[in-house]
């Protein structure tokens, strides 16, 4: 029997345990998912650089962004510093730790959340339901995803909690009618925006919820409140920006504007090209058997407003063009709390015999959160600038074409390269072309080319010298092999150093 002792201590270790492993990733895994946010680290790492003073700092972060993101990323970055760690790479594994025991509060509001929806029912000593709460801290807490993308200075995940928050808040809303909580849901959905300016369409999710009440109890007020909060919400999350860039909410106009005239230039997907990402994030063979005794209806219509908020979110971003997995991490924690009661289905004891479907469940979660978590992401252009931090000789640097998408400068300390340049092909020499290239200074030049262009023939000749392979993580090696296509930029890299003048 699951008395209220034990379920206490199973909280406490899961809750343990997943700030363990978000701390333990933070530290051994020095990547990050996304490249394009990593515009966050650009500006406010290293710490110590002149170049970041409050008003330049304002200046850096792009017009289409929020200032609350860089801000925090700034705050920890500023704090590491003065802790006296002086390489960047520790500076970067700081933040990631400080987000990742931030992060360790949606752990105890999924848990709380899940409490809230179950208080009411006593059930009996061996049903299921019992283990819901403690099924979605598990989830929350050592689910594959959730370590890695909780540790990363990303802006769609920094959004996740303050969501999940707005999400159990609309929920209490929705049984009881308390305006305090439709309050607070609206609070938290508006600072959630802040990171992640897509996650505002969830407060349509949240008016729906507004509607439905005002016509059951026919009175308007809910409306009017409603409308009031979000007025002031508007105009308090408009400040930062009238107060540092003197216009009123200019990044979110920007970030509209921007979009509407350039996400297609990133690329376009089919409308479901999200299903395949939540099937994989839910691990869904796993879920597929019967459930006898499962009451699909009365489960699932105590999660109505997180139903809500999450199809509207997966809705609207399938209707936009431009669509990347990371897109989808906000409403994370929404999915794993949905897939609580089912998981809370699979018990120890299943009709006399083990539950195999459960225990390959956690073969295979473990299994990725180790790889995901303990690999770090990114390593090959991580590893190159590491390379470059510690040889501060070398002042050029020569990349093959698309071998690398992004040079993540913030992991070095050091002068700034005088030439870094696109290189298109190689002479039949095997020499790559490179203009106004001064061999008499060439020991401080490097050639940077990826795995699979060296493995189709582009390899050049001596004097240039193989002088590092930065390899991918497990994981990403497997997505190359995969997807070649659309993986490439996570294969591994060469690195060749002219070395002509050495002989001289």
């Amino acid at each position: 029997m699951l008395n209220a002792k034990v379920e206490t201590r199973w909280f406490q270790l899961f809750l343990a345990l997943g700030i363990l492993i978000r701390v333990a990733t933070a530290i051994l895994n020095s990547g990050y998912l996304a490249l394009d946010d990593y515009y966050i680290l650009f500006f406010s790492v290293p710490a110590q650089s002149e170049s970041l003073s409050l008003i330049n700092s304002v200046q850096a972060v792009p017009e289409i962004r929020s200032l609350l993101p860089d801000s925090i990323v700034r705050l920890f970055a500023t704090t590491a510093y003065k802790f006296g760690f002086e390489d960047p790479l520790y500076q970067i594994k700081f933040i990631f730790v400080c987000l990742g025991l931030l992060s360790g509060i949606s752990i105890w509001i999924g848990y709380k959340f899940l409490k809230y929806l179950y208080a009411p029912e006593v059930p009996l000593k061996n049903d299921y339901r019992i283990w819901i709460p403690l099924s979605g801290a598990f989830l929350l807490s050592l689910h594959f995803l959730i370590p890695l993308v909780s540790t990363r200075a990303l802006i769609e995940s920094m959004s996740s909690p303050f969501l999940l928050g707005a999400v159990f808040s609309a929920s209490i809303y929705w049984r009881s009618g308390e305006w305090k909580q439709l309050a607070i849901s609206l609070s938290l959905l508006a600072i959630a925006s802040l990171f992640r300016f897509q996650v505002g369409v969830c407060a349509l999710a949240l008016f729906s919820l507004v509607v439905y009440r005002v016509w059951k109890n026919k009175t308007f007020k809910d409306i009017y409140i409603f409308i009031i909060l979000s007025v002031i919400l508007a105009i308090i999350t408009g400040l930062p920006d009238l107060i540092f860039r003197g216009s009123f909410h200019s990044s979110l106009r920007s970030y509209v504007a921007y979009n509407l005239q350039h996400s297609a230039e990133y690329g376009a997907s089919p409308w479901f090209a999200y299903l395949p990402a939540i099937l994989g994030v839910s691990l869904f063979p796993f879920l597929i058997g019967k459930y006898t005794g499962f009451d699909w209806k009365a489960e699932y219509s105590k999660f109505v407003p997180t139903i809500l908020f999450s199809v509207l979110f997966l809705l609207v971003h399938s209707a936009i063009p431009h669509k990347e997995e990371r897109f989808l991490l906000p409403i994370l924690p929404l999915l794993l709390i949905l897939l609580s009661p089912l998981c809370a289905y699979w018990r120890g004891i299943e009709k006399g015999r083990m539950s195999v479907r459960r225990i390959l469940f956690l073969i295979v979660n473990f299994l990725l959160l180790d790889l995901l978590s303990f690999f770090t992401i990114q390593n090959n252009t991580i590893e190159l600038v590491r390379y470059l931090n510690f040889h501060k000789e070398i002042k050029e640097l020569y990349v093959y074409r698309d071998s690398i998408p992004h040079l993540p400068v913030s992991y070095a300390y050091r002068e700034p390269l005088e030439r870094y340049e696109l290189i298109e092909s190689l002479d039949q020499n095997m020499q790559p072309k490179i203009q106004n290239f001064d061999p008499f200074k060439s020991c401080s030049a490097v050639l940077a080319i990826r795995k699979d262009y060296v493995m189709n023939g582009v390899d050049p000749d001596p004097p240039w010298i193989l002088v590092g392979n930065f390899q991918s993580s497990p994981l990403e090696e497997l997505a190359v092999f995969l997807n070649q296509n659309k993986n490439k930029r996570r294969a591994s890299l060469y690195l060749y150093q002219y070395q002509l003048c050495q002989e001289k």
